[in-house]
């Protein structure tokens, strides 16, 4: 099924019939559906944050069911329970203050198979930062850029250990999330765990980085992000130089316009 297909699919779901009432229900404009329509494309975003119902496989591949119910009594019923974990292994100082353990990108291939590893968590540095009490904290480093500009490359990620991951991660708020296929990865998130079973991860630089579905079973760990070290500081004069040349771009384009006066 291609993608206008799963666009005309949830439009005779939601029984609506024209363009312009499904571009209202997106909160998009009805020449951008119309694109959508006539490009065979769409954003999985939008569409996957305003049809909640959608299954994300189906959106992203067009195969399967449309409609999947995550709770299910023909499926696995313990899915439906709150997924809640701990951590496996902590360590602490001297005084029994937890530490706060940093994991530099050259140890990230081995964090998975480390987790329960006392030793292996004993040899990562650790750290006591102001402020941060009261709970279970990791330090990661970031690689890659699909946060970029909000998190750079060689950033330091602070999360703080999320034990109830059903109830407690909420929409577009960071978190850091371990996975079985990708390892460690730094995603805005959009919890569709009670209707799907799954993670729907966003990057912030969504031109190189498409947002993808993680199944809770792939899940390892999850850590919320709650401060970062920032060493790349951007300047902000490009993005207004940009936005300064375009406003001069419309003026100039306005001006050449014929008046209707004419």
């Amino acid at each position: 099924m291609d993608k206008t297909q799963r666009l005309e699919a949830i439009m005779a779901y939601l029984e609506i019939g024209k363009k312009a009432d499904f571009a209202r229900y997106l909160e998009v404009r009805p020449n951008v559906l119309s694109n959508w329509f006539s490009r065979n494309t769409f954003d999985y975003e939008i569409i996957y944050t305003k049809c909640d119902f959608v299954n994300a496989d189906w959106l992203l591949t067009g195969e399967g069911e449309m409609i999947e119910g995550y709770r299910n009594p023909n499926k696995n019923e313990a899915l439906n329970e709150p997924q809640i974990s701990l951590p496996k292994v902590i360590t602490v100082d001297t005084e029994g203050n937890e530490n706060i353990l940093m994991v530099p990108v050259p140890a990230q291939a081995g964090y998975l198979n480390g987790i329960g590893d006392p030793e292996y968590l004993q040899s990562l540095p650790s750290y006591r930062l102001p402020r941060l009490n009261n709970g279970t904290f990791r330090m990661f480093e970031v690689k890659g850029h699909s946060m970029f500009p909000t998190i750079h490359a060689g950033a330091i990620a602070v999360g703080e250990y999320c034990e109830n991951w059903s109830g407690d991660i909420k929409d577009n708020k960071i978190y850091i999330v371990i996975t079985k296929e990708d390892g460690i990865v730094i995603k805005r998130v959009l919890n569709r765990i009670e209707k799907y079973g799954n993670l729907f991860l966003k990057s912030d630089n969504r031109k190189e980085y498409p947002s993808y579905p993680v199944k809770i079973e792939d899940i390892v760990e999850v850590w919320e992000l709650k401060t970062a070290f920032i060493f790349d500081f951007q300047d902000p004069a490009d993005l207004y130089d940009r936005v300064s040349d375009m406003e001069a771009e419309l003026i100039q384009m306005k001006a050449l316009l014929p008046s209707k006066n004419k």
